[in-house]
């Protein structure tokens, strides 16, 4: 899928959909990062052996602005694995869509709380099982790799207030299934969504929604490493997939609590021997975490994966127990987390405990 539209292009569009647009009017462009490194120890099972690291988890620079008051973009870079994370133009401020935003390019594709949510709000420091293995794209590398949040493609994002403190919002992306910065040649692509309603009533808000993802997705690209196209006998991997979920946010003065459901049909093809294999793949997660006058508090979360029902021996579950301090809320916080495994012993990896630092500027 291709996604040339130049900003000029988009402009075009807007100014169909927008009012005329107050001449010269833009915003200069809002520079801003995150920095954050992480120490972490590893217990592998027996005969693993217990590791320790140091690591430059994230070390991100972006821009935001806009070029005419409906046409914005922003851009998100990170030196830590060298790789864009948000790039994308977006046309805003429609006269008869308020609140709505259009889409062009690459963002977290929409599918219940933790996978949109930006990575500087989460106090549970590694993503949960579910939420990695279901809600995202693949790295093309494996049916069980670590996925990608982020993809490329076009899609729509809105939120509205309704009345009495009663919102609602919407997200839908169409994306390519390969993962962020990365083509392929796939004709059925992959739809992500999510539609929600939101209550506020003086400082607690609950939210709660509705997820829905499918598609085609690359898993491995073979021996040759290459995308080898539709309809001839190569060694692609791939699998159809249908997914989907349901999420609730709680956020009270005293504590933010979250907690989602996700299952997932897949259909499993090789190209090259034409097997095919199913699998039903289901989790969920739960976790809150307190709220001081002080800027800290306790950190918990419990989780299950089973990554497929028919299968024995491969369930995932594992509880993150921990603490936090803001120095700064959220621009400058300190995370530990020590994350139990108790996991079957076939995908166990072992209790790990982590030290998180967290500065945005």
């Amino acid at each position: 899928m291709s996604f040339r539209l130049s900003l000029a292009a988009l402009a075009a569009v807007a100014t169909l959909l927008a009012p005329p647009a107050r001449a010269q009017e833009k915003t200069s462009p809002v520079f801003y990062g995150v920095l954050n490194v992480q120490a972490s120890r590893l217990d592998a099972p027996t005969p693993g052996a217990t590791t320790s690291t140091v690591e430059l988890r994230r070390a991100r620079i972006g821009a935001r602005g806009e070029v005419t008051p409906h046409v914005a973009y922003s851009f998100l870079f990170d030196a830590a694995d060298a790789s864009v994370k948000d790039a994308y133009a977006a046309l805003q401020g429609f006269s008869l869509l308020p609140g709505l935003e259009l889409r062009a390019g690459q963002w977290k594709t929409p599918f219940g709380y933790e996978q949109p949510e930006s990575d500087t709000k989460l106090l549970w420091v590694t993503s949960s099982y579910v939420v990695a293995a279901l809600a995202r794209s693949t790295t093309t590398s494996s049916l069980t790799a670590s996925s990608d949040a982020r993809d490329l493609g076009l899609g729509v994002v809105g939120r509205w207030s309704i009345a009495g403190g009663l919102g609602a919002d919407l997200a839908a992306s169409v994306v390519n299934g390969a993962g962020p910065s990365r083509r392929d040649d796939l004709d059925e692509k992959n739809v992500w969504g999510r539609a929600g309603l939101s209550f506020a009533a003086g400082r607690t808000t609950v939210r709660a929604g509705g997820s829905y993802g499918y598609g085609r997705q690359l898993a491995g690209l073979g021996a040759n490493g290459r995308f080898d196209g539709v309809g001839a006998a190569v060694d692609d991997t791939s699998f159809y997939f249908l997914t989907y979920g349901a999420d609730a946010t709680l956020d009270t003065p005293y504590l933010f609590a979250a907690a989602e459901l996700i299952q997932s049909e897949r259909d499993v093809f090789t190209a090259a021997t034409g097997a095919r294999s199913d699998a039903l793949a289901r989790g969920w997660y739960a976790g809150l975490y307190g709220k001081t006058p002080w800027n800290v508090g306790p950190v918990f979360r419990a989780e299950r994966f089973d990554r497929n029902r028919t299968t024995a021996g491969d369930r995932n579950e594992r509880y993150t127990v921990g603490a936090y301090v803001d120095l700064l809320p959220i621009k400058a916080r300190l995370i530990a987390n020590y994350e139990l495994d108790q996991s079957q012993k076939a995908v166990r990896t072992g209790d790990r405990a982590v030290l998180f630092g967290q500065v945005i500027f």
